[in-house]
């Protein structure tokens, strides 16, 4: 899922990737998760770049939930572009 967003006056996309888990027990939840990808270009026009959105590691950080996910790669561009100001 790619949306389009206006942050602090610029459009950014921001792309949510599903992965789901392999797990012994099926009934062990939650059964996917959900990275976070942003992009300073419209990523439908062809092969851009996007920066993952990572954990204290800088490895892809985990969500739960694609709202989650959305939710928190919309707060860090908020943060990143308020600092560039």
């Amino acid at each position: 899922m790619i949306e389009k967003q206006s942050i602090n006056g610029k459009e950014v996309w921001l792309k949510v990737d599903a992965h789901p888990m392999q797990r012994d027990n099926p009934n062990i939840i939650p059964r996917e998760y959900f990275t976070a990808t942003y992009y300073t270009e419209d990523p439908n026009g062809g092969p851009i770049h996007g920066e993952v959105v990572t954990d204290e590691t800088g490895e892809p950080k985990l969500f739960e939930s694609p709202v989650a996910a959305m939710s928190f790669a919309r707060s860090r561009m908020e943060g990143e572009n308020g600092r560039q100001r």
